[in-house]
């Protein structure tokens, strides 16, 4: 196990106009490449197959076979990384968010794009992922649970597949100030080929820098939602962008990965953050809804789910410097539903 703690090796930028302090938190962005090894048509939206085959075979990676489909009986003491990365507790003697009965998991998978749905043998499939947090900690079982899910085959068909490489990328464009909107050609490469490579000086990304970044950003930005946004306010899902709740969810998620997956609360009062965001002039949207099922067999049987989400982009007039680390946040974390799965991937780009 690597510990992230204290470890980065991302410039801090010198410009800082923000009063909002962010927590600690460390994140990891990694590209995958599976090699298929036969033809094989895929959904639109890979997201919740590849989370689905890569849970099962995290499992099988860091569990010993008594486990497997019954983690929620082990009586270990001590927590595996499975539990750990799947199945978070809540820490003893912590009562914030005790009410959270849906621990976020510190990481997110980042599907190509929804354009390609044939993939002929011998063709690359590419796909992100990003660790936050204690997920850095167990990045060896995420490279074996992916090579193990690559050989057990994907979705129903059980398409054979081997996984080639993963190269872990900065998580910011060359430009260093926006995030990644597509994943980069190249990288540091920590597995080839059956083999774990050298993960010394790994390209992590403080959190903490955030409101730095966000001051050189310019004011107004193109806010894309490049896979389905799903938020919810007052118990319904909402078929518009509102920015405040937008906002309100990065600054939630942030705070919830911070205290379960880093080195406790996010203490700042991002409510007027929100404020701030509801303000923001918002032009030229062309966002529309989409929808599509998945197949979910979490707790026995098989049932459709709708996952549908808003997509697109919108103009931002406007925006304050702490809006700007908010949304940095969330075009980062993923934000709303189904983040696991790729859900709620924005990106932010220049005008």
């Amino acid at each position: 196990m690597w510990s992230n703690e204290n470890r980065t090796n991302t410039p801090m930028l010198q410009a800082h106009v923000s009063s909002l302090v962010f927590p600690p938190l460390t994140l990891l962005s990694a590209r995958v490449r599976l090699r298929l090894l036969e033809a094989v048509h895929l959904p639109i939206f890979i997201g919740a197959l590849l989370r689905g085959g890569f849970g099962y075979a995290f499992q099988r990676a860091s569990c010993p076979s008594a486990c497997w489909g019954r983690a929620e009986q082990c009586a270990a003491t001590l927590l595996c990384p499975y539990r750990w990365v799947f199945e978070t507790p809540h820490p003893e003697g912590v009562t914030h968010l005790h009410d959270l009965r849906d621990v976020p998991r510190p990481f997110v998978l980042e599907p190509p794009p929804p354009t390609q749905r044939f993939y002929a043998a011998d063709t690359p499939l590419d796909f992100g992922l990003v660790l936050m947090g204690r997920g850095i900690d167990f990045l060896p079982y995420f490279l074996h649970g992916l090579a193990g899910f690559a050989a057990a085959g994907l979705g129903r068909d059980r398409t054979r597949a081997r996984l080639e490489h993963v190269a872990v990328v900065p998580a910011f464009a060359a430009d260093g100030q926006l995030p990644r909107r597509s994943l980069p050609p190249d990288g540091a490469m920590i597995y080839e080929d059956g083999r774990v490579l050298n993960c010394a000086d790994l390209p992590l990304l403080n959190l903490a820098e955030l409101p730095n970044r966000a001051a050189a950003l310019a004011a107004d930005l193109r806010l894309e939602l490049l896979t389905p946004l799903r938020l919810k306010a007052q118990g319904a899902l909402l078929d518009r962008l509102d920015l405040g709740v937008l906002v309100q969810a990065a600054c939630w998620r942030l705070n919830a990965l911070a205290t379960f997956h880093g080195h406790g609360p996010w203490t700042a009062d991002y409510r007027p953050v929100v404020e701030a965001a509801r303000r923001v002039r918002v032009e030229q949207s062309d966002l529309r809804w989409v929808d599509w099922e998945r197949t979910s067999t979490r707790g026995g049987g098989q049932r459709s789910m709708k996952l549908g989400g808003l997509v697109g982009s919108v103009t931002l007039r406007g925006v304050p410097v702490e809006v700007r680390a908010a949304l940095l946040a969330a075009a980062l974390l993923h934000v709303g539903k189904a983040c696991v799965f790729g859900h709620g991937w924005l990106h932010l780009a220049h005008l």
